[in-house]
């Protein structure tokens, strides 16, 4: 799985209004739903998954990168995602101390770990990529985070 096909256009954030971590978690959630992704019923037990991920660490990873997920979800068909993006910045228990401006948000049952993995190394390209993390956060045009997201993936063909 690549980071083109799982954080798609309608995927895409990119005014996220939540102001703290569990409100940002939630927001991408619902619009997991809205994009039928996700059953409305799950939404807490995606919420509770992803807390017990952050439990063990904080998924808040430096430079204004989080990315919060949870594997072996048995409510999920597959692997979903959601790219956010918060101009304001979001508390988010970063290891570095610092706001969270880009959040990409996974979910995964246990027949996509690998796929889960695979997003996981390509996100932490991006997080390396300073140039590009500068670009995501500023970026408005959902073609234009596309090709970030495409240039990321290609460092895996």
């Amino acid at each position: 799985m690549n980071l083109v096909d799982l954080f798609s256009d309608s995927s895409m954030l990119l005014d996220l209004q939540a102001c703290d971590k569990q409100s940002a978690n939630k927001e991408m959630l619902e619009h997991l739903v809205e994009q039928g992704k996700l059953q409305k019923a799950d939404v807490k037990k995606a919420l509770a998954a992803i807390n017990s991920r952050e439990s063990q660490a904080s998924t808040g990873i430096g430079k204004g990168l989080a990315v919060p997920h949870a594997k072996n979800c048995s409510f999920m068909n597959g692997l979903e995602g959601v790219y956010g993006r918060s101009g304001e910045g979001i508390p988010y228990e970063s290891v570095d101390g610092e706001p969270v401006h880009l959040i990409f948000l996974a979910l995964s049952c246990g027949e996509t770990a690998e796929d889960h993995l695979d997003i996981m190394k390509r996100v932490a390209s991006l997080h390396r990529d300073e140039k590009s993390l500068r670009f995501l956060a500023t970026s408005t045009d959902p073609k234009q985070i596309t090709s970030i997201f495409k240039e990321a993936d290609e460092q895996f063909s």
